[in-house]
């Protein structure tokens, strides 16, 4: 299982373990979280050309990957050396509550490490919060220099490729099926990596991807939004249970 999830991989299990979906579901769990840690946070050569001194925007549970490494927590933005963004620190939070922040981090022309490329996620309650890559997008768009780590990014896929080739050597991109309700990450990410994509549609672009209610799925709709992420699903399917 892929998550753009900013945490440590065993923090996702634990999470996913609590609402029914333990380990028989799924081989291992790769997190954006994980994965940031362990190209960026870990790579004592990275740290040595920006230094290891950051500023955190988060949730303080997906604070622990950068625990036990050379980085080092600041609580004043001028002292850091770059911008560490999780995510919000509440749920109820937009993007409104951090601008402050991050035009700071502009001023010092820190660059900003962002753990969690999704700008939206669609809660139990189908309510969409919130999450780092509206934060970081903001950044960019700004003049600020931003390194994203997950989906659509190409580390998360180059280790979740060499997960499966230990598992069978022979396993190759044809053989893949990536799941997902994103256009912008899922499939966008698939596409990149050469691997054919199905798209949920009930997922957070419902809403865009109905007409009137959800049984009619409109296929211009879907042109249309697939062009606007020039991300291109190879299937579609309505919902997804398991």
């Amino acid at each position: 299982m892929l998550s753009n999830a900013p945490r440590r991989s065993d923090l996702v299990a634990q999470r996913l373990n609590s609402i029914g979906i333990n380990k028989s579901h799924y081989n291992t769990i790769i997190s954006s979280g994980e994965v940031c840690r362990e190209y960026f946070l870990a790579n004592n050569k990275k740290l040595s050309e920006i230094g290891n001194s950051f500023y955190f925007i988060g949730q303080e549970l997906d604070k622990e990957i950068a625990l036990n490494l050379r980085v080092k927590e600041t609580k004043n933005i001028a002292d850091s050396n770059f911008l560490l963004v999780c995510g919000t620190r509440d749920f109820g939070h937009t993007l409104k509550d951090y601008i402050n922040e991050l035009d700071k981090g502009l001023n010092f022309n820190l660059p900003l490490i962002c753990a969690n490329p999704d700008k939206v996620v669609i809660r139990k309650a189908g309510e969409l919060v919130v999450c780092a890559g509206i934060l970081a997008s903001y950044y960019e768009d700004q003049g600020g220099k931003v390194v994203y780590f997950g989906k659509p990014y190409k580390e998360v896929y180059e280790k979740c490729l060499d997960f499966l080739k230990k598992m069978n050597s022979t396993i190759s991109n044809k053989n893949i099926l990536v799941i997902g309700d994103s256009l912008e990450t899922d499939i966008l990410g698939a596409n990149k990596a050469n691997i054919k994509s199905l798209l949920i549609a009930n997922g957070i672009h419902s809403n865009q991807l109905y007409k009137n209610n959800r049984s009619n799925l409109s296929l211009k709709n879907l042109t249309s939004l697939s062009q606007e992420f020039s991300a291109f699903p190879d299937y579609v399917i309505k919902s997804f249970i398991f």
